[in-house]
């Protein structure tokens, strides 16, 4: 059957602190450095004990970690960045928050340089400032990043179904790059913290990573710009079919389907379907992928004639490294799990270890076929 690997579209960097300074325009190293102080000490980042922080930004050792998965390739995601506090409940000062994207994304170009094809950095891009966020989006693209994360909504943001946000999505067409929805962007600061609110945050968090894909579609978003993709990573999946499913149900109404719409003279953005958008637009990164996410005998079903279900045309595998909640060192047990599966079909394995993700990022896999070979395993069922 030959030999497969792992793109991994979930993986987590950040530079030591410090070194973000570099990247800090001159006029703010005194605030950066008053920022600087006020984490000293601190443990930076989400980082499994086992990895230590220096797996964040150094890439010879990730590179490393990642070939003894089978992981041939990774999408990456921040671990914290300049100027930042983590969860918040209000919008952020735009300035202070355009200087911590702009040096983010300095950094992870230069980081992801390290490995061509191989580090897939997403781009940090405020929406606040409409022709600020299209020039990011195409330097994002002029300097070898692979997409552009969706920003955190709060209150007083800008709604995704805003038809003000299209020279974005414009921009993100024009680039070829997709949009990252990220797992608990948005989610509240739970104050005060512990367990409750640890607890409540897991409870909620896809919700509020989640919410993107009804805007997009209701608001007509896939309709203006129908080759526009978008990724849904470690957002969990539980709430994607029952979502999608009510979402349908609603979208098939008629035009006058509420009072409230006949008394705007509203007319629908959409013309499809929210399952069908799904299958033309959107992506499922489950991470850190296990089975108990999905269904794994299912991804090869046939299509069922009513309702929606996630299956091998969209599902990508994701390890979450570094964090402390990633798969690493178990990630070939996770793979296995769908290799062995006597009901998914060889095809469709590629597709989720590796296929779809090559497929929506831009990944070489010719160029990568010799680390395919050298680091990736075998797909010969277990039974077989």
């Amino acid at each position: 059957m030959g030999r497969a690997a792992v793109i991994s579209v979930d993986g987590h960097v950040a530079a030591p602190r410090a070194g973000y300074r570099e990247y800090v325009e001159t006029a703010f190293h005194e605030q950066f450095d008053e920022w600087l102080a006020a984490h000293e000490g601190r443990p930076q980042g989400n980082v499994q004990p086992g990895i230590g922080e220096d797996g964040q930004w150094d890439a010879a050792k990730r590179l490393a970690d990642l070939e003894s998965q089978g992981v041939v390739a990774e999408v990456l995601f921040p671990n914290g960045a300049p100027f930042d506090d983590g969860r918040r409940n209000s919008l952020p000062d735009p300035v202070i928050e355009r200087q911590g994207n702009r040096a983010y994304n300095r950094w992870l170009a230069d980081f992801c340089a390290q490995a061509p094809g191989r580090f897939i950095g997403q781009a940090q891009v405020s929406f606040h400032d409409i022709d600020q966020a299209v020039a990011d989006i195409h330097w994002a693209a002029e300097h070898g990043l692979g997409g552009v994360m969706m920003p955190a909504l709060l209150p007083g943001g800008t709604f995704f179904f805003d038809p003000a946000l299209d020279p974005v999505w414009a921009a993100c067409v024009e680039t070829g790059l997709p949009l990252s929805q990220h797992g608990g962007s948005g989610a509240p600061n739970y104050q005060p913290a512990g367990f409750a609110a640890i607890l409540v945050l897991a409870t909620e968090h896809s919700f509020f990573s989640g919410r993107s894909f009804g805007q997009m579609a209701l608001g007509g978003v896939f309709d203006r710009f129908p080759t526009l993709r978008m990724a849904f990573t470690e957002t969990e999946t539980w709430w994607m079919e029952p979502v999608i499913r009510q979402l349908d149900r609603r979208m098939s109404s008629g035009d006058d389907w509420t009072d409230f719409a006949r008394l705007l003279k509203r007319e629908r953005a959409f013309t499809r379907l929210a399952s069908e958008y799904w299958q033309t637009n959107c992506f499922a990164g489950i991470s850190p992928f296990h089975p108990n996410m999905i269904d794994v005998d299912e991804l090869s079903a046939p299509e069922p004639e009513s309702g929606f279900r996630l299956d091998a045309r969209t599902v990508m595998f994701g390890v979450d490294y570094p964090h402390f909640e990633s798969i690493f060192p178990n990630a070939p047990d996770a793979a296995r799990s769908i290799i062995d599966s006597p009901k998914v079909t060889e095809a469709d394995v590629r597709r989720v270890l590796y296929g779809n993700a090559a497929d929506l990022y831009r990944v070489d896999l010719d160029a990568l076929a010799p680390v395919i070979e050298r680091v990736g395993f075998d797909l010969t069922p277990a039974a077989a």
